[in-house]
């Protein structure tokens, strides 16, 4: 090849081709410090420090390889179509991989992260979504989860909440609560509560208290009974003072 002037002798200087050609095939490369190119009939690889590509054929089959190096932990590999209605996506990266399709506003994803799954469909929001990790799972719809571990069950709408474990059954709303076990169901309401047992019935308020176990017993700052047309009281033995 000719040098016509500095620049193209410049050139010519800093770069370096190779062309073989044997049995039909040609063969262009070009080797550099970080770099290499190659072009033959059947393959194509082009490297530099952080990535790497290559496409061959062999008899029956083909492959192609996107990579990065090893030590490069910001790099990703993204693969994107756009249309006019629908989206895909797909992004490797050290982080993660990433799949999504659909529209904008109502994207399909599936996400794979360090010791996470996530399935979602819809605004991140309002919309439906699975998460799975290798102790629980959880379903998800707006402000409704569902959360499975080997534990028990948790689910939540709002501000109720149910748990489910072997201890028991524990429902909660507010101030409000309901504990359900082996040892008997009790009612919680702010400061006042009934819990029922198998040795009997305990009722407790800010002010008083009753219990019916052994012997009933009524006990308050101020007690009142009254009966609109009668007040029958019996017992063995009936005590009254004041």
């Amino acid at each position: 090849m000719p040098i016509l002037n500095a620049e193209e002798r410049l050139v010519q200087l800093c770069t370096q081709f190779e062309v073989n050609a044997c049995e039909g095939f040609v063969d262009i490369s070009s080797t550099g410090e970080d770099s290499i190119l190659s072009l033959s009939g059947n393959s194509i690889q082009n490297s530099s420090t952080n990535c790497f590509l290559s496409l061959n054929s062999k008899a029956n089959a083909g492959n192609i390889i996107l990579a990065t190096a090893v030590d490069a932990s910001d790099s990703s590999i993204q693969l994107v179509a756009n249309g006019s209605a629908n989206a895909s996506q797909c992004s490797v990266s050290p982080q993660g991989i990433l799949l999504m399709y659909g529209p904008p506003m109502a994207l399909g994803s599936i996400q794979l992260l360090d010791g996470k799954m996530l399935l979602g469909m819809g605004n991140p929001v309002t919309g439906s979504q699975i998460a799975m990790t290798p102790d629980s799972i959880t379903l998800k719809v707006g402000l409704t989860t569902f959360t499975l571990t080997a534990n028990g069950m948790v689910a939540s709408s709002g501000g109720t909440q149910v748990a489910i474990s072997p201890e028991g059954v524990t429902e909660e709303m507010g101030v409000v609560s309901r504990q359900l076990g082996a040892a008997g169901h009790t009612l919680t309401a702010a400061e006042a509560s009934v819990a029922v047992g198998m040795s009997g019935v305990t009722i407790q308020g800010p002010i008083g208290s009753l219990a019916f176990d052994a012997k009933a017993q009524l006990s308050g700052v101020m007690v009142v009974g009254s009966g609109d047309a009668m007040l029958t009281q019996k017992a063995a033995m009936i005590s009254s003072g004041s």
